[in-house]
């Protein structure tokens, strides 16, 4: 995508090379009201702001370039002034998640990815979630203060790398872009996010903000600021608006279902103008965080596992090699890896496989039968154990760790039942997940797993960085964060803790992939034992032997 900054209403920035009277004794006009006069005779731009950043420099600026200067401005406000045409004006794109932060440098002019960056959130030194976040900056004596500097060092640091990769200035920097989780966002802010930790879940803000970067101890250039974009609403973030944005949700009478998968699982289902949202209690399970074996998408990461269907052997892939685990060369190609235990999506495919080979049943527990055929599964405090990997580390998933995903997956299924029940039913056409950075989710089995209710494989896709992909369209695109703006607004939250059907939802979704109901549409591409209606039995009533 090319992009003209001279000339491109759409864009964001917009470049204008102006030619400045040269002061005359007879004209006092100072040179920020001569530089805004050019700018309504040359271009049409009334009434521009000129910050005391640029001020500082501007006369210098002038006359190195002989009264004929390049200016970057945003509507109306000059971020910076040139005495040549800056060769790479570059934007951020950021997405600051609950575990990690994603930046993404963009060149404005070509639309270009220049750099990209991941660095861990080191909010998560105060809890892995946004509850215990809150309870952590309520309950310390400097609150919320010592966060809110050190997600800014962070961030700017990491900034700073990446400019320092392209071989570019800070100055260079024009725009910027963020998506966050409502939390985050209060904290980076510098707001208080307590209402956040208790219904009615009330933000301080939830309209788009454009700051001033330095306000976020971003060095950027002079003028630029940075674009927060809208949250939905209780725990529903921008970060879900972005990924929303960037699947295509609300564009047409399609109804589509996007599961954002993180610390705080998000969903969003509707069609153009009536889209509902929600953040199911679903905990952290689906990110690993009280999982045995459960870790971030790093390097090092088991992303993607399968179990044989005979000898229930397992082999699996990790983050950071080309190879799966019994393929020549898998160990040597990891040795300078941490390898630990199962990510987002790894997790997804080891409760999956567990089910898909019969280990597991529709309800979870270990098959005493089929147990009694591997030496992977072992008795351990009274409970079963599937051993991936016994040392070096030891890689396993535990009984416990399968019920805790069960939860997490009931809640986030019986959430989307909820949502569909209030769009009046309708099938759901297409399905959208997304997650964090490395994890890439298996459409299958998810759908094994029951993370969604019953649809067509075939319309079930993976999207990668979906809310970074959002935040990149906001950095380039005004009408995109009109568009984004304009969903947030239009976008209903929907607490689906509070419907009353949602526990008894929530009971029925514990099953693999339901307890109840059968999954015929995922039963026509794979073979999944005991897939069909389960019959209900009424207390009290006759049952058949």
């Amino acid at each position: 995508m090319t992009v003209d900054l001279t000339g491109n209403d759409d864009q964001v920035i917009r470049y204008c090379k102006v030619k400045v009277a040269e002061p005359d004794i007879h004209d006092p006009a100072s040179d920020a009201r001569r530089l805004s006069l050019a700018l309504a005779d040359q271009y049409a731009i009334d009434g521009v702001e000129i910050g005391l950043e640029v001020l500082r420099y501007l006369q210098r600026r002038l006359r190195q370039g002989n009264w004929t200067v390049t200016v970057a401005i945003n509507n109306r406000t000059i971020v910076a002034v040139y005495d040549e045409v800056q060769l790479v004006p570059a934007g951020l794109a950021i997405d600051v998640g609950a575990s990690s932060i994603e930046l993404q440098l963009n060149n404005l002019s070509t639309g270009t990815i220049i750099a990209q960056r991941r660095i861990i959130n080191p909010l998560i030194r105060f809890g892995a979630d946004q509850i215990s976040r809150i309870a952590c900056g309520i309950g310390t004596e400097r609150g919320y203060g010592e966060m809110t500097a050190l997600l800014r060092s962070s961030l700017n640091g990491a900034v700073g790398g990446l400019v320092d990769e392209a071989g570019l200035t800070t100055e260079a920097l024009l725009d910027a872009a963020l998506v966050a989780s409502p939390v985050t966002h209060h904290v980076l802010l510098g707001l208080d996010p307590s209402e956040l930790g208790s219904a009615p879940y009330t933000g301080a803000v939830s309209e788009p903000i454009d700051i001033p970067a330095r306000e976020l101890g971003l060095r950027m250039a002079p003028g630029a600021s940075v674009h927060i974009l809208p949250l939905l609403g209780g725990h529903v973030g921008s970060d879900c608006l972005a990924a929303a944005y960037g699947a295509g949700l609300g564009v047409d009478d399609t109804m589509t279902l996007l599961i954002d998968i993180g610390t705080t699982t998000e969903i969003v289902l509707g069609t153009r103008g009536h889209l509902l949202a929600a953040a199911p209690p679903a905990g952290s399970a689906l990110e690993g965080v009280q999982i045995e074996a459960g870790r971030h998408a790093m390097l090092g990461a088991i992303d993607a596992i399968r179990i044989d269907t005979v000898n229930f052997e397992p082999r699996f892939h990790v983050i950071g090699s080309p190879l799966w685990s019994d393929e020549p060369g898998f160990a040597a190609s990891i040795e300078h890896f941490d390898l630990g235990g199962f990510c987002s999506s790894g997790l997804i495919d080891a409760l999956a496989e567990l089910r898909w080979s019969g280990l597991i049943g529709r309800d979870g527990a270990f098959d005493p039968v089929k147990a009694s055929g591997t030496p992977r599964i072992r008795e351990e405090y009274r409970s079963s154990t599937y051993l991936v990997q016994e040392s070096g580390p030891r890689i396993a998933m535990t009984q416990h760790d399968i019920r805790a995903l069960q939860m997490a997956k009931a809640a986030v299924q019986a959430a989307i039942r909820i949502l569909q029940k209030r769009q009046g039913g309708r099938v759901i056409e297409r399905v959208v997940l997304t997650g964090g950075p490395g994890a890439m989710v298996d459409p299958v089995r998810a759908a094994v797993i029951g993370l969604f209710p019953d649809c067509r494989i075939d319309h079930v896709e993976f999207l990668e960085h979906a809310a970074l992909a959002g935040a990149r369209a906001a950095l380039l695109s005004r009408s995109a964060r009109l568009t984004m703006a304009q969903m947030a607004r239009e976008t209903k939250v929907v607490e689906t803790v509070l419907d009353p059907d949602f526990q008894l939802e929530q009971i029925g979704a514990m099953g693999l992939p339901h307890s109840r109901l059968g999954y015929p549409l995922l039963g026509e591409q794979i073979d999944l034992v005991d897939n069909n209606d389960a019959a209900r039995v009424r207390r009290g009533a006759r049952r058949d032997h």
